[in-house]
């Protein structure tokens, strides 16, 4: 156990920055609820934890390196409103390689890091172990998509690529998400290997969109123009897990 330095703390901050995340292949997670599940689940990808110095006597047993810090380090750190007492470096997770009758979602141009975070969890929940992610994608090892999905950015494979090779492979399998699309129900979820969802403004882009065959739709009962995407992935994918 150690105490946290300033150049570590300069060299923590860095990875605020996408470019140096990638250098480095690491991440700077917060969070106590966040920090114990990896713990638990994947510790073969924890690097290091920084710990509030009055908290660190309860990770001494665990084996890691430990880094005890201030208060004031911590908030230095901190992209949060409140600087957790329980933060940890941790590796990129590996994704596995996709297999040929897994279904899997594809995300066209998700911007958002809350609701990219929250589509990874319930993926999750529903057993969906692999999301692709068009070029436009926010990022899914930013930190504020980690922390709306939790460990699930760890458990579900995910891929940046271009859709339409995809799509183009197994075009009677694949249903865009659209407002008026066929209504679930009446669409049968074995028939549905790969849910498309778009860009929370605009939707699925004109060229994806031109590839689908099949459309599929969330009817409405109520006057709301729209739900948001994160919504809408949770309804489908209940749907599609069936």
């Amino acid at each position: 156990m150690e105490k946290l330095s300033q150049q570590k703390i300069k060299d923590l901050k860095k990875l605020q920055l996408k470019k140096h995340r990638d250098a480095e292949q690491l991440l700077y997670l917060e969070g106590e609820t966040l920090i114990a599940d990896l713990l638990q689940e994947f510790p073969q990808y924890i690097v290091s934890l920084i710990v509030q110095e009055q908290h660190a006597p309860a990770f001494e047993h665990l084996g890691f390196p430990l880094l005890t810090a201030s208060n004031q380090d911590l908030e230095k750190l901190t992209q949060l409103k409140t600087p957790k007492k329980v933060n940890g470096v941790v590796r990129y997770p590996k994704a596995l390689s996709w297999q040929n009758g897994q279904k899997a979602l594809l995300l066209d141009q998700i911007q958002d890091p809350g609701n990219l975070g929250t589509i990874i969890r319930s993926a999750d929940w529903f057993g969906i172990e692999h999301i692709f992610c068009a070029p436009g994608t926010a990022d899914y090892l930013n930190p504020k998509v980690i922390h709306a999905s939790m460990v699930s950015a760890f458990r579900v494979n995910i891929h940046y690529q271009d859709l339409g090779p995809l799509i183009a492979q197994h075009p009677d399998l694949t249903y865009g998400a659209f407002m008026d699309g066929t209504d679930l129900a009446q669409v049968a979820p074995e028939n549905i290997q790969f849910l498309v969802l778009g860009h929370e403004g605009h939707g699925i882009s004109v060229a994806i969109a031109k590839q689908l065959q099949n459309r599929i739709g969330i009817p409405r009962k109520g006057k709301a123009e729209s739900l948001n995407v994160a919504v809408a992935a949770g309804i489908l994918l209940k749907h599609i897990s069936k």
